[in-house]
């Protein structure tokens, strides 16, 4: 689907040398709103195959959270903006840590904000 480019597939069979995390909010496309970067929500988890119990409890809570608060057809990263990142992190009971705060500025001025191609 449209998550291989931003997110190739990588090994993650070593319980022991390899953690998860998990990002939400990114989107590709121009459709309803601008494309966004993804943001870290958690890191760090364990990595316990077959069913990563840990993993599995963080989305569940989130879509806990989501289900009960977002508007009818609103995606996940439109409801997190609506609230705000402070509210999310309150709302889901998740850890807020100085890794959370994203403050890369790169090439700001250079980078596409939308979905069509410029020549």
């Amino acid at each position: 689907g449209a998550c291989f480019p931003p997110c190739p597939p990588m090994q993650i069979n070593d319980p022991e040398h390899s953690k998860i995390a998990i990002w939400i909010g990114g989107k590709h496309s121009n459709a309803r709103s601008k494309p966004s970067f993804q943001k870290l929500v958690a890191a760090g988890l364990p990595n316990n195959p077959p069913r990563w119990p840990e993993v599995g409890a963080v989305v569940k809570q989130i879509l806990a959270v989501y289900k009960g608060d977002a508007r009818d057809w609103e995606r996940v990263g439109e409801w997190v903006e609506r609230i705000g990142w402070p509210a999310f992190f309150e709302k889901t009971g998740l850890p807020f840590t100085k890794f959370h705060v994203s403050d890369w500025k790169g090439t700001r001025h250079q980078l596409n904000s939308s979905a069509y191609i410029r020549f």
